[in-house]
């Protein structure tokens, strides 16, 4: 299988430079921390979305199964390097009531189940 997790957030205010370095400088990091049957694909800045809410940064990870996202909670709590990075990371975000926020798990079209396809009459 395959999914995408995109993580949408706000950085706080005054903090975008900061986060701009530490994206540089720990990236590599944090990808090489994720579990198996996880990648993370980019840290990204939305330049243009019709989604008001979303947040103006997101985190694209790829997992292979829905159980990969038990294996980064387990991960998550059991290695001290990915909580590290976790930790910086999400240290960034603006968690201020009315902050911008999202979270969509996509699943690729030839591995979904489609139930029904009616046509309209």
């Amino acid at each position: 299988m395959d999914f995408l997790n995109i993580q949408g957030y706000d950085v706080q205010p005054g903090k975008n430079l900061e986060f701009q370095t530490w994206v540089r400088d720990n990236f590599d990091a944090l990808a090489a921390a994720m579990p198996e049957g996880i990648e993370l694909v980019g840290i990204y800045a939305a330049i243009f979305s019709s989604e008001k809410e979303s947040g103006s940064y997101k985190a694209v990870y790829r997992l292979d199964s829905y159980g990969a996202m038990d294996k980064f909670a387990a991960a998550a709590g059991e290695d001290p390097e990915l909580a590290r990075l976790l930790e910086e990371f999400g240290s960034f975000g603006d968690v201020r009531l009315g902050a911008n926020f999202s979270n969509e798990l996509l699943k690729s079209v030839s591995d979904i189940t489609i139930w029904a396809d009616i046509p309209e009459e």
